[in-house]
């Protein structure tokens, strides 16, 4: 690891709301195991037509003083809640003015990873409300990106990780992340490769077929990974349905869910990839999206 790596940080949007505090926690567990600081953005979204500058309209400096003190409660809250769970670890904040999407996306060029809350938002909600965050910021991140619906399963014995892997080159920088933390963390991998038929007849007659091309595509992908952390436990499943519907399934009980995203380019549906965005508002665990370079790749599944 490199000086500029041991100082990259973790960033967490903060909010004062259940989601808001439980990626709080996530982040600050990760920062601790890695060994990096940890960074608190909170973002002033200010209501349209609202004076940030009290002196502009002394009539609203009561309002701007107080929305602005919410903010600063919020930091506060947040660095209680870090310094209880780890006194070391070197926390900063910040309070910036604009939109939590345009805050994060700022911090996130030079961020080892961008962590977030969920409100648990209908995929619609998600999309066509500024409450909904996780998907332009997913879409546009040059870093991972980890949106924390629920806590990580820590009881289940071996903890997993699930990682989907598609057997493309797109698929590389997700199945890194797995095993980087699969070793840290002492947990088995679990890659699924998940394989979509056509109903009929001819949906029978190619199971097999379909099944051994799932296998080839995660022994070629995995192959040189298992080589490189020997110690990690991996299991390889296929399986046929919606990819989904089959990686929550999967990643139920795991600490996490690790998928990749489509590369650069188009509108943000197609930019993240919809495989993406279902699990988005599905999976059971902590989701975490790994950008795909821009230079490979350009599908995801669907």
């Amino acid at each position: 690891m490199t000086a500029h790596e041991e100082t990259t940080p973790i960033v967490v949007g903060v909010e004062h709301t259940d989601a808001g505090r439980l990626a709080v926690v996530w982040a600050a567990d990760e920062a601790a195991r890695r060994g990096l600081p940890l960074r608190l953005v909170h973002a002033l979204d200010w209501p349209v037509g609202a004076d940030r500058d009290p002196e502009v309209n002394p009539h609203r400096q009561t309002w701007s003083g107080r929305f602005r003190d919410a903010g600063v409660r919020a930091l506060d809250d947040a660095r209680d809640l870090v310094a209880a769970r780890h006194p070391r670890l070197t926390t900063d904040t910040v309070l910036a003015d604009g939109t939590p999407v345009a805050a994060l996306r700022e911090h996130s060029r030079d961020a080892a990873m961008v962590v977030l809350g969920s409100r648990r938002l209908s995929a619609a909600t998600e999309l066509l409300t500024t409450g909904g965050i996780a998907v332009p910021i997913t879409a546009h991140a040059t870093c991972p990106v980890v949106i924390v619906r629920e806590p990580e399963h820590t009881s289940s014995e071996p903890p997993t990780i699930v990682v989907a892997v598609d057997g493309a080159r797109r698929s590389e920088p997700a199945v890194e992340y797995a095993f980087d933390e699969a070793a840290r963390r002492g947990a088995t991998i679990v890659a699924v490769n998940v394989r979509q038929l056509s109903g009929g007849l001819l949906a029978g007659l190619r199971m097999r077929e379909e099944m051994q091309e799932g296998r080839l595509r995660l022994a070629e992908t995995l192959a040189g990974w298992t080589e490189k952390y020997p110690t990690v436990p991996v299991r390889r499943e296929v399986a046929a349905g919606h990819p989904v519907e089959v990686l929550r399934e999967a990643a139920e009980h795991a600490l996490c869910l690790v998928v990749g995203t489509r590369g650069r380019g188009g509108f943000t549906g197609l930019l993240l990839g919809s495989v993406s965005q279902g699990l988005i508002h599905h999976a059971h665990c902590p989701l975490v999206i790994v950008p795909t370079p821009h230079d490979e790749g350009s599908a995801d599944h669907d």
